[in-house]
């Protein structure tokens, strides 16, 4: 097995940690916790599966027909059958330009919220004024004036925050056609006005990204990138979403006409993908005055891993894109890679410990995919009792699963504290619920690891605890260290 010298270097680090723990952990745990020290550790590799495997908060994303408080139960419970974990729900405010939002409108997005939760899936929301249905009638669209924006915003906002939980990623919306923050009826695109608005929507949805459609809004709030302690400590949660990716040079006036400020652009998107969710949509280039739509193998590969590609609509203008990259053999690995993908490598363990002490477990994470997490999510390390089949989910220490990076191989010393009650043979499972309380629970919104299963080696996925088995047990011996 080839490593990565990162990865290397972590590994040796990680056995000098393992045997300061247990030569601790000696002087205070007895016969046992010596029986520890001196004992080889349990270590596991792991084959990665080429699978289809749908994972929460990724990859191809069905587009409701219908505003999100009309939310039908069995379009979300279709697209969860055939594999999508995405869903893209309008609030249609089209009708509440100039009044306030009555508390029934309020109500149905609120069953709207539940009918996505309960169907497993997360959504990609955004509020419009107009949804123009040709490829002119959006230059007449109609869109809010400030002050009704911001008293939206402030009606939406407790709904949102209770609601976080089913949403994966907030775009922009409001203003303009679409919701695109281009072709204002309220001028609504100025610097002030639009700032106003950004700071708004930050602050309704305080641990979620929001998406903004042009580059140079994005710059100048932020004109250089921060690094990625700002995003984990969500002090930076500007992301980008493209609704017209791969169309043209510009991608439809996404970008500057000018190719000079369109590459400082391109390199911006570049370095902000490392750091906030990017998706979108292909489009019909026809509003360009000279396309060149990008649509071979090699550009949605390229350019789907450079801008950290983590979601696309699963049905918009398929003809010259999704249907060619499936007659040229590349749509399975474009399904594959958006997102996150993550493998383990190896695991390592002490193979003894006692009741109320500390358990590592160390581990080399591979992200094949495009991206990296964005949303905060826990890391649990069960034990399953080798006799009764009783499960302890532990929440583990010294794991963040956002810093595991795409293209790279991350290393994590995962610290549990082992139940007082627990005795003898413990099988070691890996979990990475959702971070929620309403559906932490439940395991179809666990992240189904990249590894195949492996009977002989007693590794697998277990779909009913949302986690997967390492084949390895420890062995808990002696007595309790608890006061």
């Amino acid at each position: 097995m080839v490593r990565s010298p990162r990865a290397q270097r972590w590994l040796g680090h990680a056995s000098l940690a393992l045997l300061s723990v247990a030569a601790v952990a000696a002087g205070s745990l007895g016969d046992a916790a010596t029986a520890q020290a001196v004992s080889p550790n349990r270590v596991a590799d792991f084959r990665v599966s080429d699978a289809d495997l749908p994972n929460p908060e990724r990859g191809f994303y069905r587009a409701a027909d219908t505003d999100l408080g009309a939310l039908d139960p069995a379009f979300v419970a279709k697209t969860y059958a055939e594999g999508d974990r995405l869903i893209y729900a309008r609030i249609d405010l089209a009708p509440y330009r100039d009044r306030d939002l009555p508390a029934a409108f309020l109500e149905r997005l609120e069953r709207g919220f539940e009918t996505a939760r309960r169907g497993g899936v997360k959504l990609i929301i955004r509020a419009t004024y107009n949804y123009p249905r040709g490829e002119t009638e959006y230059r007449d669209a109609q869109d809010a004036s400030l002050p009704w924006v911001l008293a939206h915003l402030a009606a939406l906002k407790p709904l949102l925050q209770r609601n976080e939980d089913a949403i994966a990623f907030m775009q922009a919306g409001f203003i303009g056609a679409w919701g695109e923050w281009h072709t204002s009826s309220h001028d609504l695109t100025a610097p002030e006005a639009r700032t106003r608005i950004k700071d708004a929507l930050l602050a309704a949805t305080p641990n979620r990204f929001v998406q903004f459609r042009y580059p140079p809004y994005i710059q100048d709030w932020s004109p250089e990138p921060p690094d990625l302690a700002a995003a984990l400590d969500g002090g930076f949660r500007l992301g980008f979403h493209n609704d017209c990716f791969l169309a043209s040079d510009t991608d439809v006036g996404t970008y500057d006409d000018d190719p000079v400020p369109r590459e400082r652009q391109r390199r911006y998107v570049d370095a902000l993908g490392d750091l906030a969710p990017f998706g979108g949509e292909t489009c019909n280039p026809a509003d360009d005055p000279s396309p060149r739509p990008r649509t071979t193998c090699d550009d949605i590969l390229i350019e789907g891993q450079r801008f950290n590609l983590t979601y696309l609509n699963e049905g918009y203008y398929r003809r010259p894109f999704h249907d060619r990259w499936r007659a040229r053999g590349c749509l399975d690995a474009v399904r594959a890679r958006m997102g996150y993908r993550l493998a383990l490598v190896t695991a390592n363990h002490p193979a003894r410990v006692a009741p109320g002490g500390e358990l590592a477990v160390s581990i080399v994470v591979r992200n094949l995919g495009w991206a990296r997490l964005y949303n905060p999510r826990p890391v649990e390390i069960i034990l399953r009792d080798g006799q009764s089949g009783v499960m302890r989910r532990l929440p583990a220490r010294g794991g963040e699963p956002r810093r595991w990076l795409p293209g790279s191989d991350s290393g994590a010393t995962l610290t549990v504290t082992v139940p007082d009650d627990a005795a003898g043979p413990q099988e070691i499972l890996l979990a990475l619920p959702d971070a929620a309380p309403r559906l932490k629970g439940d395991a179809r919104f666990a992240i189904r690891l990249a590894n195949a299963d492996d009977g002989a080696k007693g590794q697998g996925w277990d779909a009913t605890s949302g986690a997967f088995s390492l084949g390895t047990r420890v062995e808990v011996v002696g007595k309790s260290v608890a006061p």
